[in-house]
Parts: C-alpha cells; structure tokens; sequence
C-alpha cells in the first residue's frame, strides 16, 4: 500500500485526456483513486437528505462510560431510509478511555452491500487530531480555550483508505498523504466566541505537492445544548455558502442555514430518551438546500457532522451523575470560546444521613 501511494503522489492526479469539472468526477476533483471516485459519487451525488444514526455499544452503557468503545454510525438516504454508509471509529484504547471525547481518532466511511453489510475498505476517511496519551501530544489542550492550534479542533479528511502505519499508535501527527485530500473542518482562534463555528474547507485544484485548502461554507452552531435539553430540543448546525476570505466576524452576519442544515435529533419516544439519557448514542440529519451540491461538499459536510458529534455529544453522564456526596443534574451546555461549560444543579446527600 505505501508503494503505490509514493508511486501515486508522483504521478499527476488527473488521468490522461481528463479534465477537472465536477461533471466527470462528482466535484472530487480528480483524485487518484478511481474506485473511491465512483463508489463515493454513486452514494453521494443523488442524495440531499441523509439521516445518521449511531448505535448503542452496550458494554459502553452499562459500565457509564467507563469502557470506551470505538464509535459506529449507520448513515441512510433520509428519503428511502436505505443504509448507504457507514462510518467506524479507529482509535487507541488508552487514548479512547483516558480523553474522551478529545482523543485523536480515525473515523472511515464504509460502503455498503444491498443487505446493508459494509463492504472493501474505506472509501473516505476522516483524522482527527486530539489529545494523544504518547509522546508528543499534537492537541494537549484540545477542548480548552481555543486561542491557538494545540487548543483548536481540527479534522482533515482524505479519500480512501490509510496503510497501516497511519493507524493511531503508529504514525503520530497529521496524514502526508495529499494527493487523497479532499478537505479539513477547521475550529477558528475563540472559536466563534459564545456562538460556536466551524469553517468548512475543500481542496482547490490539483496540485499534488501542496494541494490549496479554501474555504467553501462555515457552520454556526447553538449557544446552549447538550445535558437534558438534549430530551426537549433538537440541536441546529446551520451551514452558509462562504468565501475564503470570509473571517468569525463576517461568518457570523450570513443567512446560516441556507446551504445546508445538520440536525441532532431530539428522542420522539420514551425509548429513545432513555437511550438519550444512558447511552452515547445519538440522532441526526443533515440536508442540503442546494440540490447543486458536488459530491466533494457533501463528503467533507458528513465529515463535520462526525466531528461535531465528538466535539459538544460525546460527553459520558452528561445528563445526570450521582456519588456518595450528591447529585448533579446538567441542565445544559454552554459553548464558551471554545470550552463547554456546564449549567448544572447540584443536590447534597449529606443532610440525607
């Protein structure tokens, strides 16, 4: 695998007699691997409406969280409800267990057979550079203040597969390969202030030896979510069209919502909120208003709905947590400069004995 990807990344990303429009390519721009192209342009381009579901790991619910397993999401065309990807998390156990949600992980995006059954290897994958429990640690203060690039949530996310020495544990630090890049979701320095945003980049040309990243939308999320507003209200991610240009200050003057929506569902069930309420597991959809959209856009949207999810769902307990001393109840979450803050109500069990 990593001689035909060195032999790859010296060879131009265009095949011979073809050109770059998203017509022949469904906006990937020309990348190497044309098995990935067509199975990624064959499940994305004609779908506008997807809806994300992420399973129940049942060792991870009943221990509260204490055993951290490898996220998996079952991604559907929202229209038929038939099962088009599915995503799988690749992480180390240490990392996974000991910094969750802020961990560096892999997240690959599978195609599926006609039984739903993922098939081959990944025709996408997503890195996400976190806290990492070896050493060095490329995001040691993920999750803080984001007032630098060792505080800032940052995912990169690249066609096909990763030879193993890039799985985590082997390969510190960001993928070289850039001839499989297709685009990052990028946490900005005060990550939107009280307003969280994401700027959401796809690659810009053929250019093998440093592909340009530009930026093509940016996402404005809530203030408040998470906690046990999770069981009343639906969480909105609203994404605008947005030039390269465009800084915090001007993304967040834009009619956001009017390129394409992600939605954390709320439960509709007493089922479901009491997955919501002891289970990590979560609810969403994502739609694009623009029925234009190139299959490359649509792929790096789906990659930030993944991202979103680790950076403000993934907290373990996030509802309700009790000990010996008392009870906190998490009323909800308040984004602040990059931290999550939690509005809680504390009772004391003390006065109980």
């Amino acid at each position: 695998m990593a001689e035909f990807l060195e032999k790859e990344l010296d060879e131009p990303l265009l095949s011979e007699g073809s050109d770059n429009s998203d017509d022949d390519d469904g906006g990937l721009g020309g990348m190497y691997a044309d098995i990935d192209q067509q199975m990624l342009k064959s499940v994305l381009e004609e779908v506008d409406e997807f809806y994300i579901q992420q399973r129940v790991l049942l060792l991870e619910a009943i221990t509260c969280g204490c055993v951290e397993q490898k996220n998996i999401y079952d991604i559907y065309d929202k229209t038929t409800m038939k099962k088009i990807l599915i995503v799988r998390e690749e992480s180390g156990a240490v990392n996974r267990c000991c910094c969750n949600p802020n961990h560096s992980l892999f997240a690959e995006f599978y195609t599926v057979d006609e039984s739903g059954a993922e098939m081959g290897a990944p025709v996408m994958t997503m890195e996400r550079e976190g806290c990492d429990c070896g050493s060095p640690c490329p995001k040691p203060f993920i999750g803080c203040w984001a007032c630098g690039e060792g505080c800032s949530h940052k995912a990169m996310l690249y066609q096909g597969d990763f030879s193993e020495a890039a799985k985590p544990g082997n390969m510190k630090g960001a993928m070289r390969d850039k001839a499989a890049l297709l685009g990052a979701t990028v946490q900005p320095i005060t990550g939107g202030g009280f307003t969280p945003v994401l700027q959401i980049m796809e690659r810009d040309g053929d250019d093998n030896e440093e592909p340009k990243l530009v930026q093509f939308s940016a996402m404005k999320g809530p203030t408040l979510f998470g906690g046990c507003s999770e069981l009343c209200v639906d969480s909105v991610f609203g994404i605008s069209k947005a030039t390269d240009d465009m800084g915090v200050d001007e993304i967040k003057t834009l009619n956001i919502g009017d390129f394409a929506e992600i939605q954390k569902h709320k439960p509709d069930t007493f089922v479901g909120a009491l997955r919501e309420a002891f289970t990590d597991s979560d609810m969403y959809s994502v739609s694009f208003k623009e029925k234009e959209t190139s299959v490359k856009q649509k792929a790096n949207v789906l990659a930030s709905m993944i991202l979103i999810d680790y950076m403000f769902f993934e907290r373990d307990n996030d509802m309700i947590r009790s000990n010996y001393d008392g009870t906190t109840i998490t009323c909800c979450n308040c984004f602040c400069y990059g931290c999550i803050c939690p509005c809680f109500i504390y009772i004391s069990h003390r006065n109980s004995y």
